[in-house]
């Protein structure tokens, strides 16, 4: 037992020494969804984010693209004003509402690597592959 509760102390101070978000306030950035922790990712189509000027997000999201805004500070990140095109796409529909509704949640992120993490509060909704 004495062994867990050091393995999750371990593990939990890992997670702060991430990397804040920094470096998508100070460059643009480009990412794909490549996890989503609790939900299935469709194969036919992918979801982008793009994040550019450190305040505005847009990209694609299944079948249409999107757009709106971001604010950052450390490791807090909140979306906003998120709007997108209305093409009819059967097969990915229901995905892409989802993933609206997901960016919607985000309270917080880090970059790991390649790989940025979203998370409402504690819990992980997203998890992106740098492109570029």
């Amino acid at each position: 037992m004495k062994r867990l509760t050091i393995a999750l102390l371990v593990v939990f101070a890992l997670q702060a020494c991430t990397k804040d978000l920094k470096l998508i306030t100070q460059k643009d950035t480009k990412w794909e969804l490549t996890e989503w922790p609790g939900k299935t990712l469709p194969t036919a189509a992918k979801a982008t984010l793009n994040i550019t000027g450190g305040n505005k997000i847009g990209g694609k999201s299944f079948c249409n693209t999107y757009g709106g805004s971001a604010v950052i500070n450390g490791n807090a990140i909140q979306f906003s004003r998120i709007f997108g095109t209305k093409m009819y796409c059967e097969a990915v529909g229901d995905a892409e509402n989802k993933y609206y509704a997901d960016l919607e949640k985000v309270t917080g992120g880090k970059i790991s690597g390649n790989k940025l993490y979203l998370y409402k509060d504690e819990t992980l909704l997203l998890v992106f592959a740098k492109t570029e």
